[in-house]
């Protein structure tokens, strides 16, 4: 649906990227269909009883794509490269946790922790923290614009906004795969167009099946629809370090105001679930609380009593590229005008949106983020102070502790009862309304 923009897995955080990454790179572990973390390039793993040492052997026989084996120290080389502050990771909160990662042996690595982390594995399986070729990263600069790495298909060619092209990698490890030639991925942004290439057979499959499309795509023949509920969640950012948005009432309001059932049923068709707490209740450590209605006509009189700046005009950040975020901006804006702000849409291709939403530049923006594990996983980069990825500019000595608190405890019930906590500050604070 969206273009890849780049494709160094230690420098990108769109889906689009990831689901290219995906097919090239892999790191020591990587979620089942249950979302259960299981070794991947790691044979197997032990932690020891005071959670502070990960131990992980190697598979044996791996060779990237290069015609290298890989060894430990590859493993070293790529966290390390994560971990180090002039490579700017958005991936880098994932290994907060992480003292130190060592090499015994070419086929041994061994993390020591700081501190007991119990979303560690599940931190694992991100596709930021698959394993790269050091003399390939040195060699180029960087991968943004090719790929080296150990998975079932190697890298052809990238023709940005156009084609991405991969092809079988004939020494794979896993015998017997992969099972195909090899993988066209064709960047088709529009919905119509997506659905008309399936359905005319120009491709095979599309992702991101356009919602308008789904009862149509059911009744036709030779086509397949899989899938369910999906890991995706939306929501709204505040930039908290400008005037007014600085003012935790005026978010508390429009989010008061905010109706989420027309936003749903305008970008998704209706094929969605409102949510009040960053994740759904079927989900271990999803909010239990209610989703409110939203009154905007409530919310209006509220906001008018704050006496806000006549000139004020807040942009809404949104994606070009995306239709179901563009509608979403669509409807919020209609909301924002009934509660009485008047806002002016902003729509980037995906370079220029990620570049101004993480560097905070925007009011108001519709962001979203797909494939969670552990509730840590979005949570910890995007609401912790210094997280590498908190857009937002949010601050809070609480969230901080809470966010500390839920990584070092190890029972499940115990940190369901602190990710409460967590998304509740959320509600509370409003750097984001989720939708």
């Amino acid at each position: 649906q969206g273009d890849p923009v780049e494709l160094d897995p230690a420098l990108v955080v769109l889906d689009a990227a990831s689901l290219v990454i995906d097919q090239v790179y892999e790191g020591l572990m990587h979620e089942d269909p249950s979302l259960v973390p299981q070794p991947r390039l790691a044979e197997s793993y032990e932690v020891s009883d005071d959670g502070l040492t990960y131990t992980f052997p190697l598979r044996q026989g791996v060779t990237f794509h290069n015609g290298r084996e890989m060894t430990a120290e590859d493993v070293v080389y790529s966290f390390e490269r994560v971990m180090n502050e002039e490579t700017g990771s958005p991936w880098k909160e994932y290994t907060s946790s992480v003292e130190s990662v060592e090499a015994p042996d070419a086929s041994t690595v061994v993390f020591t922790m700081k501190t007991p982390d119990a979303s560690f594995l599940a931190a694992l399986c991100r596709r930021g923290l698959s394993v790269v070729p050091q003399e390939e990263v040195e060699a180029n600069g960087d991968l943004k614009l090719m790929m080296v790495g150990t998975g079932p298909f190697r890298f052809v060619e990238y023709v940005p906004n156009s084609i991405l092209r991969l092809e079988k990698n004939e020494d794979y490890w896993l015998d017997g795969f992969p099972y195909l030639d090899g993988l066209e991925f064709h960047v088709i942004p529009d919905d119509t167009a997506r659905t008309t290439a399936l359905v005319s057979d120009t491709v095979d499959m599309i992702e991101a099946v356009p919602h308008k499309d789904i009862p149509t795509l059911q009744e036709a023949d030779g086509i397949t629809l899989t899938g369910d509920q999906a890991t995706n969640l939306r929501w709204i950012v505040f930039n908290v370090r400008d005037e007014p948005l600085n003012n935790k009432e005026l978010r508390k309001h429009i989010a008061a105001g905010i109706q989420r059932q027309p936003i749903i049923d305008t970008a998704v068709f209706g094929f969605g679930t409102p949510l009040h707490g960053v994740y759904p209740s079927d989900y271990w450590a999803g909010y239990e609380g209610e989703v409110p209605e939203g009154d905007p006509e409530a919310a209006a009189d509220a906001i008018e009593e704050l006496a806000l700046p006549s000139d004020w005009r807040p942009g809404i950040l949104t994606w070009g590229e995306y239709d179901f975020l563009s509608s979403t901006s669509v409807v919020v804006q209609e909301q924002l005008n009934t509660m009485g702000i008047t806002a002016e849409i902003e729509p980037e291709e995906n370079a220029t949106y990620l570049e101004r939403h993480f560097s905070g530049d925007f009011d108001i923006a519709v962001m979203g983020a797909g494939g969670y594990i552990d509730p840590h996983d979005f949570l910890g980069q995007t609401m912790k102070t210094d997280g590498v990825t908190n857009a937002a500019g949010y601050s809070s000595e609480k969230m901080d502790a809470l966010l500390q608190e839920g990584i070092l405890e190890q029972d499940r019930e115990a940190r369901k009862a602190i990710y409460q906590q967590i998304q509740e500050l959320i509600i509370e604070d409003v750097p984001w309304i989720m939708l």
